[in-house]
């Protein structure tokens, strides 16, 4: 197994880090408070610890919040934030494998929206409710007289959808 290397996340250097590993962790840190009956301030030691990932949305992503009150913050965007840098203009963070729990430096890397898409099609995963065999499928029924209405129906999908592959104005990509 390769050796985990752990690096500051920026924006919170000194108190978060990203492992190469796909892990987040607090650092040990002294923190401010007030003692609640005599309204005194102390200082405490706050140990560090390795951040437990929550999962969120229906993509399977992972994430772990980051200080009091914040949102929870993606892995995959932490790590490549701070392995690689700020991610560029129009792009996002894409698995190779596929897995939204693989967080590892090695299976992350940044890409547009449509290489994201297509990798998904060729894992042989569907994007949404349509699988390419799904789409194969339509195309050949369209082309038989079946209607839009009668295939959104049996694939569960809205007649739009139907409409828009008929179009040519999704699935370009699938010749």
């Amino acid at each position: 197994m390769e050796e985990e290397i752990w690096k500051d996340i920026p924006g919170f250097e000194g108190r978060y880090q990203a492992s190469n590993q796909g892990r987040v962790r607090s650092l040990s840190r002294k923190v401010t408070g007030k003692n609640p009956y005599t309204n005194k301030p102390f200082i405490r030691t706050v140990e560090g610890r390795i951040l437990k990932p929550a999962r969120y949305a229906k993509s399977g992503h992972v994430s772990v919040v980051l200080g009091h009150g914040e949102n929870g913050s993606p892995i995959h965007q932490l790590v490549m934030l701070a392995f690689v840098g700020p991610k560029p203009n129009g792009k996002g963070v894409l698995h190779r494998n596929g897995d939204p729990t693989d967080n590892r430096l090695t299976n992350l890397h940044y890409g547009s929206r449509s290489e994201n898409i297509i990798d998904v099609y060729y894992q042989g995963k569907k994007w949404r409710k349509l699988s390419v065999d799904d789409v194969i499928n339509i195309r050949q029924e369209l082309l038989r007289g079946v209607s839009c209405k009668e295939l959104a129906q049996r694939y569960g999908v809205a007649i739009g959808t139907i409409s828009n592959i008929k179009v040519g104005r999704t699935f370009v990509w699938l010749k």
